[in-house]
């Protein structure tokens, strides 16, 4: 009898310990990714004792520092595999926590790169790589209902951490330094990688999931490249590329450019945070949205961009108006483009690529999107420094948003048109294999 309560109580946990790393997962965004992407605000107070800096210079920080860890996203899945889940996620947290402690105490540009950007850029990227591929053992692709919900949930963690973080640091800002709120960052990311950490496992995995290691298809040679090369691939990853470099290059200098117009500094932090919430907001609507109109998710790409190309468009058009302060409207509307292209790339991974080739296909969504958070930004500030406006931003970004519709459309395109083929051909063969059918009966 205890036995049998024993099994009952260990079934129990396996249903109900997903939860508990869906909320690990979300919480870790909020604050260790929340931070990298608020980043901007203490990169203008750095600024001001480093005058000479060009933003081209600037941006590097910034953008490798959010993303340099996905580059190596191969190298998280092989650590993940070889050390196990919890192991590479503690590791993670804890090289954050460093890097914001070594990086508080320098004053040089390359040293700030070193200390800060590379470091954090790999402990952020493990973060969340290693996050959603737990959720996605807990909340498996086209098996479990809650998958798509699961993905909303947990990619809402960072923008809302764009919001929580960015006003944590803008208020400390006010009463200390750049390297002060750095330690103070660093001293909350410290307590909650111990909190967190151990409870990070792949211990109570209900039995329907695959066990973690498993052979990684990003890892295994494969003759077939057909399936990882092929033109859908090469232009979907292109269209998630250009995406991703025209938000990046929009919100890393979004703080700035404000202020250049000269809006205040407390107006501009308000308008940064809205929009974070506001993606935050979008990414809940989705599933809710996809319950009452069950479409393709795939469709919701090109979607989202084309509604990004239209607010860009209105934004560029009020800011240098003396209706700048209607503005605010499309910043904030503008955050569905990022809200899609990025909370549903594991579940559309299921969709592009071959149903047992999800991990793979996110694999290259994360080096994809790493590339374009770092070449956006930097293509943004080579043009702000060659031109010496903020004018230039914008259109950069509605040109790279241009390119990502472009690109997602052809692939859809590409798409059906496979399918259509191979419901043509398999109706083919049916047809042919009932005539001999009906040919071997008439002999």
């Amino acid at each position: 009898m205890t036995h049998l309560l024993m099994i009952k109580n260990l079934d129990s946990l396996q249903s109900h310990y997903g939860v508990l790393i869906v909320l690990i997962t979300f919480v870790s965004r909020i604050i260790f990714i929340g931070f990298s992407w608020s980043y901007g605000t203490i990169i203008v107070d750095f600024k001001k004792q480093n005058s000479t800096l060009s933003d081209t210079e600037m941006s590097w920080i910034g953008s490798i520092g959010q993303s340099f860890g996905g580059l190596l996203a191969p190298l998280i899945l092989f650590s993940a595999r070889r050390f196990g889940f919890q192991i590479s996620f503690v590791v993670s947290l804890f090289i954050c926590v460093l890097s914001l402690f070594i990086s508080s105490i320098v004053q040089k540009l390359h040293w700030l790169l070193l200390t800060y950007s590379l470091p954090y850029g790999f402990g952020n990227a493990a973060i969340f790589i290693l996050g959603t591929l737990l959720c996605g053992l807990y909340y498996p692709a086209g098996q479990h209902p809650k998958h798509i919900f699961v993905m909303c949930i947990t990619s809402m963690g960072f923008p809302l951490g764009y919001h929580v973080m960015s006003a944590s640091i803008f208020s400390t800002l006010k009463e200390n330094s750049w390297q002060s709120t750095k330690r103070h960052i660093a001293v909350i990311e410290l307590f909650a990688a111990c909190i967190l950490g151990p409870f990070f496992t792949t211990k109570f995995l209900p039995s329907t999931s695959l066990a973690y290691p498993y052979p990684s298809t990003a890892l295994v040679p494969d003759t077939n490249r057909k399936i990882y090369y092929s033109k859908p691939v090469i232009y979907w990853m292109l269209g998630i590329f250009s995406s991703l470099c025209a938000v990046n290059n929009f919100l890393l200098h979004l703080h700035s450019h404000l202020e250049y117009l000269l809006i205040s500094a407390a107006r501009a932090d308000l308008w940064f945070r809205l929009h974070g919430l506001f993606d935050a907001l979008f990414r809940l609507l989705i599933p809710v949205f996809l319950r009452f109109y069950p479409i393709d998710i795939i469709y919701l790409f090109p979607a989202s961009v084309f509604t990004g190309l239209i607010f860009l468009t209105l934004i560029f058009t009020l800011l240098y108006t003396s209706l700048n302060v209607l503005a605010i409207l499309p910043i904030i509307l503008f955050s569905f483009t990022p809200a899609v292209v990025t909370a549903l790339q594991y579940t559309v991974s299921n969709r592009i690529f071959e149903e047992d080739r999800t991990e793979q296909g996110y694999i290259y969504h994360v080096i994809v999107t790493s590339l374009g958070t770092i070449v956006g930004p930097v293509v943004g500030g080579l043009f702000l420094d060659m031109t010496g406006s903020y004018k230039a931003i914008i259109p950069t970004s509605i040109f790279f948003l241009f390119v990502s519709f472009v690109s997602f459309i052809v692939t859809i395109v590409l798409l059906n048109s496979k399918k259509t083929n191979q419901l043509e051909e398999s109706q083919t063969a049916s047809i042919h294999q009932h005539d001999n059918v009906a040919y071997g009966s008439s002999n």
